[in-house]
Formats: structure tokens, C-alpha cells, sequence
């Protein structure tokens, strides 16, 4: 029993620091062999998640959105080619209702509440938690569908890296990091540059999607970028279980805006920036000496965004000829953890944030502010040596301000998880959950003239519930892991948009809802020769409102069944390679409906992939080639956007 209470508090000290993570991760260049086979979280060993690390963050071609697509019960939005805004939803919860963070701060944007998945670079990445359903105590917000944990590296030794890309339609990019490493501390640095045309052929139907004859290919054109990142991490050990961990990250990118597919923009531009900082400290609690038991954890962080639209022809009807979004976010946090004893861990704290917005354009000047209060609680508890429990709870004050008018709101949030190992190498997994979302500021006050905010919303409210079976086991010649998770979710008061007659966009609380679910994951590893990884989401969505006078009750934008599968044949230490491997994936997506009638319908897209790498000089250089949608089939995105057909690309890294 000691052994297993021992695990439980390994798991937990995991957490203790899971944003901005202490210790340290794989080596910077060096492969994580076993890692297709370790995808369950330590930090909450409940929960419904994947972890995704070592050579799946590295393969020829990928890049975030690319990974998340292959997590179950995770959909992604591109508006475009690898330049544009990609975000990800979870188990059929929107973009908005799904908090993504970047060691520790929540990178969502203050306008849409959404995260752009696309500014964020794999090469400076040690691993991706996806929670599905429900979010670690760790985290700043009980959303209902889970967060997204973007884990930064922290190296272990001196070394310096490089890396190239070239691909299709002009792409090309390339980075350079180093890394400083001595007893107790680490740095690492990174810069990358990219540009691409992204001037791929589509098929112009002009509007008429059942009139053939008038259709034509064109190329696409102002969908050029341009982008420029600057990381920085860093941990420095100052004595027994103290530690100061940092995070600095800058990004500016300057693009083309395409408008839609049938009635392109030849001349307004973008640009976007962000600044990150961040700080975390973890020290003994000052008030009981000569203990580890008891832990002290201090964090600050900050985040500037600003979004800039130039449209001198008025070719995306902002409203203005330029329209100029900014947002601020400062947060501040304290908490204590505590393990009473082998079996109980506790931890508890707060936190203040403050969140500003302002929108200039000729009309409407924006200017509005939120702050946030919020208490939290967690706890895990281990029954015995097979079952366990993990308990959080939190509720948070939020003002929102604009001009001279105030409103509060206090937010309940709740989340309890069980963990019962009924034989080695297999466990039954659930978690019952309560949330509470806030509308954000653009939702309250408007993003432009023809997006108008409306400060009549109310929260948006709901309660989730899953449960899962999560198993593996490892032989001489046979290797195998996975999950099976069943879910439920219902939801009051959601957030969705209408146009009305003068043409002018406006939020609205659509009701209730219920989304009901399976998701599967699996991966095999043969003879360590072969592995096949397999994923599926069954979604059921449902609109529940009573008086609604549509006949389709199907949620918008919710594809009913999603597939991936990938195999890869590998071989280690062959013909003079570390490791050197051929691959196929296929990616399906099931047609979803476009609006709540029904009548817009986004058919069912299929892709099919290959890729094929080498490792060499002790895995610290690796090279490789790929290819998207081999089959060149038409791809759009759901408001229209054409997707680029089949593109290659290559790519090398060298850490030295």
C-alpha cells in the first residue's frame, strides 16, 4: 500500500507544478523512445486526457493543429493555409469554451475568447496535454470542454540547434535555438523566422455551387505572411525544493487577408503581435520548518495582444478603413499545496486578474475592463491501494466595466474524479463536472461595426460527465495502449451569433443544449518494427430549446463522426541511421451543418498523408519529407475559405 500511496504522491508533486513545469523534460534533440505508448496524464490521473510528446512534435510537415487533429474527441478550424487563425474544440464545446495555455497563461484571445493555435511553433515545445472534458486544478478555468497545455522545453545539458523548412506554395522557414545548462539551472533560447505565398490553386464556383459550367480554377492571392517569434525559458534550482521558473515569448506576423473564397480582397492587410511573461516560484512554506511536505507557489504573468486590419477598399466591411484591437491581461497567484500524511494531498489558494480592451476604428470606440477574483480549492485522496479520488472546487468574482456602468457576477465551478485500478495495466477512469462561463468582452461590447456586442448576455452554464476505461500492456513482441470514454454534456444559456435584417452580426443565449459522445484512442507497436495509432469520435449534438422553430435540432459546426489512423513502419539502428521511418495517416471529418435551419451543409472531407524521416549522429539530427492531402481533393473551411490540395514539404533539425 505504501508503494501505491507513493505513486499517488509522485503524481500529485507532478502537478503541483504543471504550468510552467520544474522538472525537467527530455533532452533538447534526444528521442523519448516509449513516449507512443504514454499518453495518460500524471498530473490528473482521472481525467479523460492525451499527452503528446517526443517524435510526434518533430514529425516532416506537422505543426500544432496537425497534432491536436489526431487527439479524439478534438476538432480543429483553419481559416485558410498555415498562416491563418486555427483553433481547437473539445467534445463539441466551441473555441471559446475551451482554455488553452502556454506555460501556464492562458493565451486566449481578450476579443473572441479563442487561442490561435498557429502562432505557436513545435520546436520549442516538450510536450501537449489535451484534457477532454475536464480541466486540471492546476489551471486558472473549469471550462466545459477541458483545456489545452502547452508545455515549453527546459533542457538538461549546453547545446545549440537549427532547423530548416521549405514546402509548397513558397514556404519556408527556419529557427535557431541554444541552450545553457549547469548544476540546478537551464536556459533555453529560440528565434524563428517564416515566410510563404500561399498562392494555391482553388476552384471559384462564383456563388453557384449547383451551376458547374461557370466554375473555374484561380490562384490565391494577398495570402502571403510573414511571421517572427522569440522564446525564452529558463529554471533555476535556489536550494532544497525551491525553484524560479520563467517564460518569455514575442511574435509579430504580418499577412495578406484573403476575404472570402468567392469575393477575394486584393489589398487589406494584417498584423498580429503578442508579448508573453511570464514568472512562477515554488518554495517551502515559510511557517513550517524543515519540511517538503508543505509548498509555497507564487505566480505573475502578462500577456499584450493587438490585432491590426488595414482594409483601404473596404473589401471586409469592418466598418473602417483600419480597426485596431488591444488587449491586456495581468494575473497574479498564490497557493499552498500540502501532503497530510501518504495518502491525503491538499492545495488551495487564489488569484487576481485583470483583463483590458479597446477597439479604435471611426466608429465604435471600445474601451472596457474585467477584473476577475478567484478563490480555488483541490484535493486527492487514496482509499486504498486501487482507488482514489480527486476533488476541486473554485468560484470567481468577475466586474466587467464600460464607460461609467459596472456588473458583477460570481461563477461556481466543480469537478470530482475517480481512478480504480481493477487489474495491473488496467482502469476505470470518471469525472462529474459544473462550469460557468462568463461572456467575454467582445461577445459584451463588439469586435466592429458590423460585429456589435450585446450587454444583455448572461453566463452560459453547464454539467459534463464521462466515464472511461484506460489500459496497456507490454510484451516482447507486442505493445499496446488506449482508452474508451463515454460522455455527456448538458449546457444552458449558449453563446451563439445571428445577422439580422440590416445585416449587422449580434451574440444571443440560443437556450440548452445536449451533446452526447464516444471517443477511442489506441496505439500498437509490433516487433518494434511497426505502429499503428487509431482514433474516433462518435458526437451526438443537440439543440434542446424549448420553442425552437427550426426543425434541424443538429448543432452548428459539429461533425458527427471523426476518424484518424496512421502506420508507420520504423527501424532503429539500420543501415547506418539512429532511426528511420515510412508512414501513411488518413484523416476523416464527417459533414457537419453550417447554421442552426440546416439548410448549409459542409460536406464530409477526407485526407490521406505520407511522411518519411531519418535520425542520425545520436538522434541529434533528424530530416524528412511529407505530403498533405495526396489525393489533391477540394478542401474549405467552414466559412468558406479554401484549404491548399496537396503540398510537400521538408525539414531538418540539428542540436549539437
Amino acid at each position: 500500500m505504501r508503494r501505491q500511496h507513493r505513486s499517488l504522491l509522485v503524481a500529485a508533486s507532478l502537478a503541483v507544478a504543471a504550468p510552467l513545469r520544474a522538472e525537467p523534460g527530455p533532452e533538447v534533440g534526444v528521442e523519448v523512445r516509449d513516449e507512443p505508448l504514454d499518453r495518460a496524464s500524471r498530473a490528473e490521473p482521472s481525467a479523460a486526457a492525451t499527452v503528446v510528446r517526443g517524435r510526434r512534435l518533430s514529425r516532416p510537415g506537422s505543426d500544432l493543429p496537425e497534432v491536436l487533429a489526431e487527439v479524439p474527441g478534438t476538432a480543429l478550424e483553419r481559416r485558410g493555409s498555415s498562416a491563418d487563425l486555427a483553433t481547437a474544440s473539445l467534445r463539441g464545446a466551441t473555441s471559446s469554451q475551451v482554455p488553452v495555455y502556454l506555460g501556464g497563461v492562458r493565451i486566449n484571445d481578450d476579443v473572441t475568447g479563442t487561442a490561435d493555435l498557429s502562432q505557436v511553433p513545435l520546436f520549442m515545445l516538450d510536450r501537449v496535454e489535451v484534457y477532454r472534458g475536464t480541466s486540471p486544478e492546476a489551471v486558472d478555468r473549469m471550462g466545459i470542454g477541458g483545456a489545452i497545455l502547452l508545455e515549453p522545453r527546459l533542457p538538461k545539458r549546453p547545446s545549440v540547434g537549427a532547423g530548416v523548412a521549405v514546402g509548397s506554395f513558397g514556404a519556408r522557414s527556419a529557427w535557431l535555438g541554444g541552450a545553457a545548462a549547469a548544476s540546478g539551472s537551464s536556459a533555453l533560447v529560440g528565434v524563428r523566422h517564416e515566410r510563404a505565398d500561399n498562392d494555391f490553386a482553388y476552384t471559384d464556383d462564383a456563388g453557384t455551387a449547383f451551376v458547374p459550367g461557370d466554375d473555374r480554377e484561380v490562384r490565391r492571392e494577398n495570402a502571403d505572411h510573414s511571421a517572427f517569434d522569440l522564446w525564452a525559458t529558463s529554471r533555476s534550482e535556489l536550494g532544497r525544493d525551491a525553484q524560479v521558473v520563467t517564460l518569455f515569448n514575442g511574435f509579430r506576423r504580418e499577412q495578406g487577408v484573403t476575404g472570402l473564397g468567392v469575393i477575394p480582397a486584393e489589398r487589406a492587410r494584417a498584423r498580429v503581435e503578442r508579448v508573453l511573461g511570464a514568472i512562477r516560484t515554488r518554495v517551502p512554506c515559510p511557517l513550517v520548518a524543515q519540511s517538503s511536505s508543505c509548498r509555497l507557489e507564487l505566480a505573475t504573468s502578462a500577456l499584450l495582444g493587438l490585432s491590426h486590419i488595414d482594409d483601404p477598399w473596404g473589401e471586409l466591411a469592418v466598418g473602417a478603413p483600419s480597426v485596431e484591437s488591444r488587449g491586456r491581461r495581468v494575473t497574479e497567484s498564490a497557493h499552498v499545496s500540502f501532503d497530510a500524511g501518504d495518502a491525503l494531498r491538499l492545495r488551495f489558494g487564489g488569484s487576481e486578474e485583470l483583463e483590458q480592451l479597446a477597439i479604435d476604428a471611426l466608429a465604435p470606440v471600445v474601451r472596457a475592463r474585467r477584473s476577475v477574483s478567484r478563490a480555488d480549492a483541490g484535493a486527492r485522496l487514496a482509499l486504498d491501494d486501487d482507488l482514489s479520488l480527486a476533488t476541486a472546487l473554485a468560484l470567481e468574482r468577475h466586474v466587467t466595466e464600460q464607460s461609467a456602468e459596472a456588473t458583477s457576477r460570481l461563477s461556481p465551478g466543480a469537478r470530482l474524479g475517480l481512478e480504480w485500478r481493477v487489474v495491473q495495466g488496467l482502469s476505470v477512469l470518471s469525472n462529474l463536472g459544473r462550469y460557468e462561463r462568463v461572456p467575454t468582452l467582445g461577445e459584451l461590447h463588439g469586435v466592429s461595426a458590423v460585429v456589435l456586442g450585446n450587454p444583455e448576455l448572461v453566463a452560459e452554464r453547464g454539467t459534463s460527465w464521462d466515464a472511461g476505461i484506460r489500459g496497456g500492456f507490454r510484451g516482447r513482441a507486442l505493445a499496446f495502449s488506449g482508452d474508451l470514454f463515454g460522455f455527456v454534456r448538458f449546457a444552458d444559456e449558449l453563446i451563439a451569433y445571428r445577422r439580422s435584417s440590416l445585416g449587422v452580426i449580434r451574440p444571443y443565449n440560443v437556450g440548452s443544449a445536449r451533446v452526447l459522445g464516444l471517443e477511442a484512442q489506441s496505439a500498437l507497436v509490433v516487433a518494434d518494427h511497426v505502429e499503428l495509432d487509431l482514433a474516433a469520435t462518435l458526437l451526438d449534438p443537440r439543440d434542446t430549446s424549448e420553442g425552437r422553430t427550426t426543425t434541424n435540432d443538429l448543432l452548428p459546426y459539429q461533425s458527427r463522426l471523426s476518424t484518424f489512423a496512421r502506420l508507420e513502419l520504423f527501424a532503429r539502428r539500420a543501415l547506418g541511421f539512429d532511426r528511420m521511418h515510412i508512414a501513411g495517416s488518413f484523416r476523416q471529418r464527417g459533414s457537419r451543418v453550417a447554421e442552426p435551419a440546416g439548410l448549409i451543409v459542409i460536406a464530409d472531407q477526407k485526407t490521406v498523408g505520407a511522411d518519411a524521416g531519418v535520425a542520425l549522429l545520436s538522434n541529434r539530427l533528424k530530416a524528412g519529407v511529407a505530403v498533405e492531402n495526396l489525393l489533391d481533393e477540394e478542401q474549405y473551411d467552414a466559412v468558406g475559405l479554401p484549404l491548399p490540395r496537396r503540398k510537400y514539404s521538408a525539414s531538418a533539425e540539428l542540436w549539437w
